[in-house]
Formats: structure tokens, C-alpha cells, sequence
């Protein structure tokens, strides 16, 4: 099976056009006020809206989630009720948690009817004892993705690799591995750490929320 490509930080309609074109199964769209790739609910509606009409007629799987491309919102410890209104309001169809969110969280979000297979829960990687945590969300059965510690208030687009030797006693045949994969990196990651997919932003822009298409275009030659 190829491995999965998430496109993140999506921020304007050519970008999404491109990555879709390319062979993106998921975007993903932030919506965290902090981050240089925030975008307004209005603007990603848009967006999707757009996307959702042009991948119509293709099938993409991600997740056991299946759709012409798969579209991620990226929460950081928000309200759960503002979560589903944002999921309503854009069509989203997976949610990534990329903050402190706790299993007593997820726990009342699944409430909200979103099942294991829609929800992606982000830990971030700095030593050895994170992999207790990837445990314990493990048995909670909701999706994993492995990215780089960046120190408290940070959660994603650094660029910056963390130690995969720290998850070497993990299997990674249905996790996301993330921070700081790059074109350069991707054969190495898919040939050795062997991910169900991989999720980038900043090694593929021009400048933060602007993709380039040059890097966007090798990274996926270099997937084949």
C-alpha cells in the first residue's frame, strides 16, 4: 500500500487545488487563532466546497474514512462545542487534536457522534516516556500522530525532525508521522520507519499558509 500523504495547513483555494492534484488524500485546515496557518471557517468552507466538487469522482481512503479527499480540521484544546459547530458548518471529515487534549476529552467528543476513525489524536515526541502516552491512546482507539516536541504552546509547523529512534518499539503501520518530513526525508521514512502516512506543511512552503509547488511536486515524485 503507497503510503498516505496529509497536506497541512492549508490556507487558500490554488494550494488545494495543487495538492489534490498532485495525489493528497487529506488536507488539512488549522484552525488554532496562535498559528501562522489559522484560517477563518468561511474561507475553509470555500475551500472544501471547491475541493469536494473536483474529487467527486475519485476515491480516496484514509483512516477507514472514504471520500474523494479527506479533509482534516486541526484543533488545539478548543470547546468541544465549537469543534462540532466548525465540522457542521465545513464539511470536515476528520478531527485532529493537536493540543493537550486528554482521554476524558476524547471520551466526551466521541459523544458527539464522531467515531474512532474521524478523530486523530497529535503527540508530540521529546523522550522515552511518550510512548506511554501513545499507549494509552492506543487502547483508546483513536488514530495516532507522532510529532515533534516544540516546547509548551508550540503544536506543529516547526520544520524540525524529532528522534525516531524513540518510537522504534512502536508500530507505525497506522500512524502519521510528522515534524519536519521533507522531500528529502520521505524515501527514508517510507523505507525504513514503513508509516501509514506522513503529514506535512513547513518543508513544503514558500513562506507560512503558501505552499510551493516545485517541493509539493518532488515530494510526491519521491513517493513513487
Amino acid at each position: 500500500m503507497a503510503i498516505k500523504v496529509k497536506i497541512c495547513g492549508i490556507t487558500n483555494l490554488e494550494d488545494a487545488i495543487d495538492a489534490v492534484g498532485l495525489g493528497a488524500d487529506c488536507l488539512g485546515f488549522v484552525f488554532y487563532k496562535n498559528s501562522k496557518r489559522n484560517i477563518e471557517i468561511e474561507n475553509a468552507k470555500k475551500i472544501i466546497a471547491q475541493i469536494n466538487s473536483i474529487s467527486s469522482n475519485s476515491e480516496k481512503n484514509f483512516f477507514e474514512t472514504k471520500k474523494g479527499v479527506l479533509t482534516a480540521g486541526i484543533f488545539v484544546d478548543a470547546e468541544l462545542t465549537a469543534i462540532d459547530k466548525i465540522i457542521r458548518e465545513t464539511g470536515i471529515d476528520i478531527i485532529q487534536l493537536s493540543g493537550n487534549e486528554t482521554i476524558n476529552y476524547i471520551e466526551n467528543l466521541k459523544k458527539y457522534g464522531y467515531e474512532r476513525n474521524k478523530i486523530v489524536k497529535a503527540i508530540h515526541i521529546n523522550n522515552e516516556s511518550d510512548i506511554t502516552r501513545v499507549r494509552q491512546y492506543e487502547a483508546l482507539r483513536v488514530n495516532i500522530l507522532l510529532d515533534t516536541y516544540a516546547g509548551q504552546g508550540v503544536y506543529g509547523g516547526t520544520g524540525t525532525v524529532f528522534n525516531w529512534n524513540i518510537i522504534k518499539s512502536l508500530d507505525l503501520s497506522d500512524k502519521i508521522i510528522a515534524g519536519g518530513v521533507s522531500p528529502a526525508n520521505i524515501n527514508y521514512i517510507n523505507n525504513n520507519l514503513k508509516p501509514y502516512g506522513v503529514d506535512l506543511s513547513s518543508k513544503i512552503e514558500k513562506f507560512p499558509g503558501k505552499k510551493d509547488y516545485d517541493k509539493m511536486k518532488l515530494l510526491f515524485d519521491n513517493t513513487k
